[in-house]
């Protein structure tokens, strides 16, 4: 394996927070390259090993994401030479040990992170998880519970403390090196975000990307024998790919012709009740010190996530 066979730059999170999207925008840049594999979370699990974790039920998470240095620059091997190669990952944004990896690596990579408020990120992630039938409690209110599992996993209330989380990357790395966005921007000027990301990546930023689909879209199920056929984990598409070889379905599942007839078909599945006002501002009020901190960090006037 080539040595090189490294990150030029990183999407380190937050999760639900317009990541996916990123990550399959950059896809369509022909001087980028971005690993068909989001989140191997390498430079946060690389020092891990199986029998450091205490708690078991997090080993699924371990197993699916990629450990090895070798297998991590297998991620890269189908780059161009003149592309900058890229990977999301946003656990990074909260473990402990991945700034340090990331510096060890690749001292000079490029970073984005992109933060959403943190009660709606929160309630996001609540719908995806009702997507995939595995809620932490049956309502939303149970976050409002301290000793509940809201509290313990990482990827709950925990990511949403952006501020404790991001200035960790500020001990290891200049300030030039890590640019922060807000959901709200990408999804109002999409194009002015990803012209921006890439500008600082090193790429040419006159690139028209193209925003019609949709990804990665959370809620409840409508229909389930409906989504078992077109949702995410597709008998059709689980049919197709093991009827094709696989650089065959690689390039049939990255046409944007197919992704956005089968993002379409999946969002329609999808139901999406709102999130109540009382309860977002009770939740908000966990994270009231964080987002005024994450204010002055970033140098971003933040006072509408407290509203």
């Amino acid at each position: 394996m080539k040595a090189n066979l490294l990150p030029d730059f990183l999407i380190i999170g937050a999760g639900k927070c317009g990541t996916t999207s990123v990550d399959n925008y950059l896809k369509q840049h022909p001087s980028i390259y971005v690993t068909n594999v989001k989140e191997p979370n390498f430079f946060g699990y690389e020092l891990i090993k199986p029998e450091d974790f205490e708690d078991k039920s997090k080993l699924k998470h371990y197993y699916d994401s990629v450990t090895d240095l070798k297998s991590y620059q297998a991620l890269f091997s189908q780059a161009k030479a003149d592309q900058l190669r890229g990977e999301t990952s946003n656990t990074y944004l909260y473990h402990d040990r991945a700034p340090e990896r990331i510096r060890y690596y690749v001292p000079n990579v490029k970073m984005a992170a992109i933060f959403r408020q943190p009660a709606e990120r929160l309630y996001s992630r609540y719908l995806h998880l009702a997507r995939e039938n595995k809620l932490p409690t049956k309502s939303f209110d149970g976050v409002l519970d301290k000793n509940s599992i809201w509290w313990e996993r990482n990827d709950l209330m925990k990511e949403g403390f952006y501020y404790k989380n991001l200035i960790r990357f500020f001990d290891y790395f200049p300030k030039d090196q890590i640019k922060t966005y807000l959901f709200e921007d990408l999804n109002g000027n999409p194009q002015q975000v990803m012209q921006d990301i890439t500008h600082h990546i090193g790429a040419d930023s006159s690139f028209e990307y193209d925003f019609s689909i949709q990804y990665n879209k959370s809620g409840f199920i409508k229909n389930k024998f409906y989504d078992k056929m077109v949702g995410h984990n597709s008998v059709i598409k689980n049919s197709i790919r093991s009827l094709m070889p696989e650089k065959a379905y690689s390039k049939l599942q990255n046409s944007p012709w197919v992704r956005k007839k089968f993002t379409d078909i999946k969002n329609k599945n999808l139901a999406r009740p709102k999130l109540d006002p009382e309860l977002k501002k009770r939740v908000t009020e966990f994270y009231a010190d964080d987002i005024q901190k994450l204010s002055k960090l970033i140098n971003r006037n933040l006072d509408h996530w407290l509203a």
